[in-house]
């Protein structure tokens, strides 16, 4: 334990003062680790904090797609759903793109390997605060998108199913239990070599 006898005592709260005062008149914002950011930081934080605004505005309407699709469906509108489907696309790329662009950020940040709530321990309290709010308004949108998803995906294979017996009845295609169609039954084998 002889070297820490060695050199001189430094006093923590003078040190944090000292180094405050020389940043003074610089450009430099709160951080975590030694009370500032400097203005690149800020910069590379606040576009971080937009693409997660924008992560969850397009969530959100992905989820609102995916609730109109799920009532059209339901309502046997079938005709709706390749515009639908296009929105769908069109919100999916977006989102790859913005998250494309959170991870490049998260890397400058040094926060690449980071999950949201280890992204939160790396922040000052301030920062925490609203970072956590974004991240739950995140969340919740991602489930809302879920949710919707699975229900217009279980409307649409009701619809199938629907559509299948039917076209059953009306071709006389006879399918055993399993769904499976018995070729050598089959009174309209031209149908079923082309479209089965």
């Amino acid at each position: 334990m002889k070297w820490m006898n060695q050199g001189p005592v430094i006093n923590m709260e003078e040190d944090r003062e000292k180094r405050i005062g020389t940043k003074k008149g610089m450009d430099w914002e709160p951080d975590k680790d030694n009370g500032f950011m400097d203005k690149n930081r800020q910069v590379l934080y606040e576009s971080f904090l937009d693409i997660i605004r924008d992560l969850t505005d397009i969530a959100h309407k992905i989820a609102q797609v995916e609730e109109e699709k799920a009532a059209a469906v339901s309502l046997k509108h079938h005709e709706l759903l390749e515009g639908f489907m296009k929105r769908e696309q069109a919100g999916i790329l977006k989102l790859r793109g913005l998250d494309q662009h959170r991870i490049r950020l998260a890397k400058r940040l040094g926060w690449d390997s980071l999950t949201f709530s280890q992204i939160l321990e790396e922040v000052n309290l301030g920062q925490k605060e609203y970072l956590k709010m974004l991240f739950r308004e995140l969340e919740q949108e991602l489930m809302q998108l879920i949710q919707w998803k699975e229900l217009a995906e279980r409307i649409i294979n009701v619809r199938i199913y629907e559509l299948l017996i039917t076209v059953e009845r009306k071709t006389g295609i006879p399918y055993d239990n399993t769904r499976t169609v018995h070729l050598d039954e089959c009174s309209y084998v031209n149908l079923c070599d082309r479209y089965i």
